[in-house]
């Protein structure tokens, strides 16, 4: 990179330079970049790529930028199988941050903008227009809805409860819960006859 890009880069972060010339790139041929929401996960769990695994920090870097890139098992998977081949057994704080990244990846489908843990608390909040309601009544007295500007959905662990179990169980049952609709439109649609 020239100098000034070098600059730019410095600036904003790799991940974010990284987007932004890609946006520049589809937007100079005529294309509209497509933009997804990035969901941010504060979990108290140790994930991270420690640096006895992959001693490099260009290599770590690109762990990261990778890692962060995944949006679905099977993409977690091969990147699993070349870290095994690569750097040996994946530590269990690796393991966890593939998993915080296919977490993210399933809240910002269904809808979910920031996932907090506080305490023995997972609090869920969500963009404009949620459909929550029958999550709320599936955990019945484990949920809390706030239904202020933005909704929040606080999701009380159990004792021993991992939060990123737990997480991952709930975006999962709402996952399921905002495919239903289309799936009932899909089943209820009839083809018109001339």
């Amino acid at each position: 990179l020239g100098r000034e890009q070098s600059g730019n880069l410095m600036s904003v972060g790799y991940d974010m330079y990284l987007k932004l010339l890609e946006e520049a790139v589809l937007e100079e041929r005529g294309e509209t970049p497509v933009r997804t929401e990035e969901v941010t996960a504060d979990l108290v769990i140790s994930a991270n790529i420690p640096s006895y695994y992959v001693p490099a920090a260009e290599q770590r870097m690109d762990l990261y930028r990778r890692i962060a890139a995944l949006r679905d098992n099977e993409g977690a998977a091969e990147l699993t199988d070349e870290l095994l081949d690569r750097y040996g057994d994946v530590p269990k704080a690796v393991t966890e941050l593939l998993d915080v990244a296919l977490l993210r990846s399933a809240a910002a489908k269904v809808g979910v903008c920031d996932i907090t843990q506080r305490g023995t608390q997972l609090i869920f909040s969500f963009g404009p227009q949620p459909d929550i309601a029958a999550i709320a009544a599936a955990y019945r007295q484990r949920l809390q809805l706030s239904a202020t500007a933005q909704p929040k959905l606080t999701l009380y662990l159990q004792p021993k409860e991992e939060a990123l179990s737990a997480a991952g169980k709930l975006v999962e049952e709402l996952a399921l819960r905002h495919e239903e609709p289309a799936q009932t439109k899909a089943g209820n649609f009839k083809e018109e006859q001339p």
